[in-house]
């Protein structure tokens, strides 16, 4: 199984970009996994003009096989343990790959959000795009070491 994380725009924090960077590496050491940038379209104009460029693009990258996971606040909830369960469910599935979208300040487009197999949330707060992608980042890893038996987690 393969990984692909959809970030709507740039990641522009060092600090952040590290940890993504970290966190990517340490996937990687489980599952290949990748990440994508696709320009923001927040300056298009209106917010309804931004979003429907997203889509399209966003639209173009994912495929009909894809398991397409998108972070949105009004999502499912899972706990650290549901999402390895989530993940093993995956491999034993054989499914070929999952993408995970995270949109821009704008959220995520309303077709892309059809489109999804999954629409997740990690919390009720409201938090940046950008930091939400660590995040993301990290509990896919500690959702590995779990389902691996490894120390990481303390349940």
């Amino acid at each position: 199984m393969k990984i692909e994380f959809l970030f709507v725009g740039k990641t522009t924090e060092k600090y952040l970009q590290s940890g993504v960077d970290l966190y990517l590496k340490r996937i990687n050491h489980y599952l290949p996994a990748v990440i994508s940038e696709i320009p923001s379209a927040l300056k298009a104009g209106t917010r309804a003009n931004a979003l429907q460029k997203e889509s399209d693009i966003i639209n173009k990258k994912i495929t009909a096989k894809d398991f397409v996971v998108v972070l949105d606040e009004n999502g499912k909830e899972f706990s650290s343990v549901e999402l390895s369960a989530f993940m093993n469910k995956a491999m034993v599935n054989s499914t070929s790959k999952i993408v995970f979208i995270i949109g821009d300040a704008y959220g995520i487009p309303e077709p892309v959000s059809r489109r999804a197999n999954l629409v997740l949330s990690f919390s009720k707060f409201t938090m940046t795009h950008q930091m939400i992608r660590i995040f993301l980042l990290e509990q896919i890893y500690r959702a590995m070491t779990i389902l691996n038996n490894e120390p990481y987690h303390h349940a």
